[in-house]
């Protein structure tokens, strides 16, 4: 099975829309959405639509959280916050219906999927070092973790004697003796300096792992951004993937 992994679309309707054409084309059985459909972007109903149509599994994210009004969007950035504000006095009943089907963690032949961390998934937090990487495995059994939350792309490798390394974004053959945390960064928002949509592709039974990134209108999702008074700081970082 070939399964496209997608997180972070955060509104960005043009981004998410390149991302599901390449995964089109790469012949995929499924795709698993791993949270944030919302916040920041200017099209959350459309982004909700769209990847309702679309994804097998559905993970919740903190901003899809907060829109719903559970996870408190005054813990967020001043920019984050007006976003998250502006969205959740926008959004359309329906899509709150599907925010609310949305599941913190997802497991599935031996992968676990989720937004932020397997060890609390609800505490969102961020994924950045070694010392943090191994209480993450410790929470789980699977040999596979994917994440998003960070919306940078890479992630860490833990050997059956117990030393975990970080790797980059990379072609990556996985070997069935070792275990992951895959992040597969963000549709719509990256923040690792390249402003491409960014998803995975887990080809599961060659046991290969490619992160790809596309090109989209930049330009159209921050025109549409400006037309509807989000934050210009965001409108901004998107044309340099930060």
């Amino acid at each position: 099975m070939r399964v496209g992994i997608i997180s972070d679309v955060h509104g960005n309707l043009e981004a998410l829309e390149q991302v599901l054409r390449s995964i089109d084309a790469a012949s995929c059985d499924e795709i698993v959405f791993l949270g944030d459909a919302v916040g920041y972007g200017p099209q959350p109903d459309e982004c909700v639509a769209e990847l309702d149509d679309r994804v097998a599994l559905a993970i919740l994210g903190n901003h899809d959280d907060a829109v719903l009004g559970r996870t408190n969007p005054f813990s967020f950035n001043e920019y984050a916050l007006r976003a998250a504000l502006w969205t959740r006095g926008i959004i359309t009943a329906a899509t709150r219906a599907v925010l609310e089907r949305y599941m913190l963690a997802g497991r599935r032949e031996g992968i676990i999927y989720v937004h932020a961390s397997p060890a609390n998934p609800r505490a969102w937090e961020y994924l950045f070092n070694l010392r943090e990487a191994e209480r993450q495995f410790a929470a789980f059994t699977e040999p596979l973790c994917f994440i998003g939350h960070s919306h940078m792309p890479g992630g860490f490798v833990r050997i059956p004697e117990g030393r975990i390394t970080a790797f980059r974004p990379m072609r990556l053959l996985l070997n069935d003796q070792f275990r992951y945390i895959i992040n597969v960064g963000s549709v719509g928002q990256p923040r690792d300096g390249d402003p491409r949509a960014g998803f995975v592709l887990l080809d599961q039974e060659s046991g290969v792992v490619e992160f790809r990134r596309v090109e989209y209108a930049v330009e159209r999702t921050q025109a549409l951004m400006a037309e509807r008074h989000l934050p210009e700081f965001l409108i901004q970082r998107l044309q340099h993937g930060q």
